[in-house]
């Protein structure tokens, strides 16, 4: 498969780097080339210290890459687009838009993690074409991916993207419609928001909550979601809990004055990253070992 990538940052480097190791022909979209190059080389970089690529993958992959600046320089022979730029409609819709009239063949997939891909498959004029496929990032540390269908995406398409990033690996997780934050994200920032009225409201301190949710919640949840905890506690239980809990949670609808809560300093945030790379590095490490005959 020829593959296109707009936006050779932190995670499309890496979405990049994992289709060259998977033995596809990758074309980063940069308009500096001086700086995307760092990006994809510490991608390899990091993909030679997993467990998961043999030696002749990793040698072999760097090889399969290339840089180009503008649409026009692509060649018609293109068979994925996979844009991972930022998290702005507009600008994904130009981009995208500006390569499906190049490609008119193409499939065409968008990392967002939160704005619709009906919008944008429709804002760029192709959308039977278009899928989301959202990473978790780091991607090469986290196997899961959303792949996000709309009403208008081609079903065979689905079943591309779901057979291609299987044979890469990772884990498809499908979301059968079109929402504000897919699966993951509405999570997530369900249980973030939560979490900042605890803090705001004098419940706990943001290590406390923290702690919670690392050495509880996902203590737990690593091994049962929360559809099995309730079959697991009982479901009358759980209607009991949630029947005086969610009348109380919270219902705010913006979220300023994050930064008060968080700890940004540079040496902590360095300890924070190595800390969560070393964990998701040992995690893909028992997942092979759980894999071997």
């Amino acid at each position: 498969m020829n593959v296109v990538v707009a936006g050779p940052g932190l995670m499309g480097a890496q979405i990049g780097a994992e289709y060259a190791l998977g033995g596809h022909r990758v074309v980063f979209l940069a308009r500096d080339a001086a700086r995307a190059k760092p990006r994809i080389a510490a991608a390899f970089q990091l993909a030679s210290g997993l467990s998961v690529y043999p030696p002749p993958a990793i040698a072999a992959a760097p090889d399969r890459v290339s840089i180009v600046a503008g649409v026009d320089e692509l060649e018609p022979d293109i068979d994925l687009v996979i844009e991972s730029i930022a998290e702005e409609l507009a600008a994904k819709v130009k981009i995208l838009r500006s390569l499906a009239n190049r490609l008119p063949d193409a499939i065409l997939a968008s990392n967002t993690s939160s704005l619709s891909i009906t919008e944008i498959g429709e804002g760029a004029g192709a959308p039977g074409r278009m899928i989301g496929t959202h990473y978790w990032n780091p991607p090469l540390l986290v196997p899961l991916v959303e792949v996000i269908r709309t009403d208008r995406t081609d079903p065979a398409i689905v079943t591309l993207m779901t057979r291609t990033l299987t044979d890469l690996g990772k884990r498809p997780i499908l979301a059968e419609r079109d929402v504000p934050g897919f699966i993951w994200n509405r999570m997530q920032l369900a249980l973030l928001r939560e979490a900042v009225w605890l803090a705001e409201n004098g419940v706990a301190s943001p290590e406390a909550i923290d702690q919670v949710v690392r050495e509880g919640l996902a203590r737990r949840w690593r091994y049962t979601g929360p559809f099995q905890t309730a079959a697991l506690g009982g479901a009358a239980t759980f209607e009991r809990i949630a029947e005086n809990l969610w009348p109380v949670l919270s219902n705010a609808d913006q979220l300023a004055g994050l930064r008060r809560w968080l700890n940004e300093d540079s040496d902590e945030l360095g300890r924070i990253r190595e800390q969560r790379d070393t964990g998701l590095r040992d995690d893909l490490r028992r997942d092979q070992d759980r894999a071997a005959p």
